[in-house]
Order: structure tokens, then C-alpha cells, then sequence
């Protein structure tokens, strides 16, 4: 064979594999917890959540302890290529929000390492009630790269039941809104890149 062909085909596959590993590592960074839509918020608390996120559907169990102090979670995957592998996280409060400081956690996803190894991040958010915003923001450390990325989220209630939410994470957009028909029950709507769906139905318990 011609060593410039074989030297064409090697780069094409080295190429495809990069695109594949920066997209699984790209879903890998979803879901490590209670979440805006995908990515974590600096808040604990308990709650189950439906997710069907680009046509792969997964259960987020999680569950705060020691008042709040420490959240565990698991991510359930029911369909696709990783089926079965039920990733572990784990958020720690590290700071109580206040009039000016906000919450901080310090999370770390995947513990049990079902997909590579684990995920290390930072997260803080903060209420300002006086204009019914949730302001997000955090990053994380690329499990392949071990790069530092910043992640960005708000949400803005715009009537007592309905809420327009936005995040960003690795310069990819989502934006959507959230319906709480039922005290405790959040249903969720947004689309990532203007392309992948995102729909979570939330049910938030107090035990």
C-alpha cells in the first residue's frame, strides 16, 4: 500500500477517535448530581429525576444527609451503548449561602469509575429573590485532559409557576424552561447546540 494512503487513513482514524472521545467526555461531565439541566448546581438536596437527553434516558437518584451537608447520587443509565453502568457522585457543602456569598460544593463524579476515572469539580450558587433569579457557575477538571472548564448557569422565574433557564458548559449552550405544575415537581424543557433535546421531569422530596 501506498504510504501516503496508509499515512491518510492512520490520521482519518486518529482524527474520529478524537471527535468520539471529546463527545464522550462531554456527556461524561452531565448529570454528577442535582442539576440546572445537566450540570451541577452549588446546592444539596434529595430528588429523583427522569432524564431523556438526546433520545438517552437515565434515572438521577439523590439524596442529601447530615442536614443538607453532603449529597450522594446515583445516575442510572437505561439505554445506549453504557447501559447498566451506574455512575456513583458524591456533593460536599462547603460553604452556607448568605446575603452575599453564595452556596459552594465541592463534587465528584463518577466515584465508582464507571466510565473512566473520576470527575472533580467546583460549584457555587446564589438566590437574589428580589428579582426571582438562581445564579450558577463552577468548573471542573477534564477526566481526559485534566484541563480546568468552566461551566455557567441562571434561571429566571417569570410567573409563579414557570421558569426560564439557561446554561453553558465547554462553549455549548443550553436553554429552556421549567414547569411546576405540582408542589415538589419540576417538568423541564431544553434544547443543547439547537440540535439535542432535553426533557427531566423532577420530583423534589424532603426526606
Amino acid at each position: 500500500m501506498n504510504y501516503k494512503v496508509f499515512g491518510l487513513i492512520f490520521l482519518f482514524f486518529v482524527f474520529a477517535a478524537s471527535i468520539c472521545n471529546a463527545s464522550d467526555t462531554s456527556a461524561r461531565v452531565r448529570y454528577m448530581g442535582t442539576a440546572n439541566f445537566s450540570m451541577p448546581t452549588g446546592f444539596t438536596r434529595s430528588a429523583v429525576c427522569y432524564i431523556s437527553d438526546n433520545s438517552n434516558t437515565s434515572m438521577l437518584i439523590s439524596q442529601a444527609v447530615f442536614g443538607n451537608l453532603l449529597e450522594f447520587s446515583m445516575l442510572r443509565r437505561l439505554n445506549g451503548n453504557n447501559k447498566g453502568k451506574n455512575s456513583l457522585n458524591l456533593k460536599a457543602k462547603i460553604l452556607e449561602e448568605g446575603s452575599i456569598i453564595p452556596n459552594i460544593v465541592y463534587g465528584i463524579g463518577d466515584l465508582n469509575t464507571q466510565l473512566g476515572s473520576k470527575i472533580f469539580y467546583f460549584a457555587g450558587s446564589k438566590n437574589i429573590e428580589a428579582f426571582g433569579v438562581q445564579l450558577h457557575a463552577g468548573f471542573y477538571k477534564d477526566p481526559v485532559t485534566t484541563d480546568k472548564k468552566m461551566f455557567y448557569g441562571i434561571e429566571k422565574m417569570v410567573f409563579p409557576l414557570v421558569t426560564l433557564s439557561a446554561e453553558r458548559n465547554d462553549d455549548v449552550d443550553a436553554y429552556g424552561i421549567k414547569l411546576s405544575p405540582y408542589p415538589g415537581v419540576s417538568l423541564e424543557f431544553a434544547q443543547r447546540n439547537r440540535k439535542e433535546e432535553i426533557y427531566n421531569i423532577n420530583y423534589y422530596r424532603s426526606f
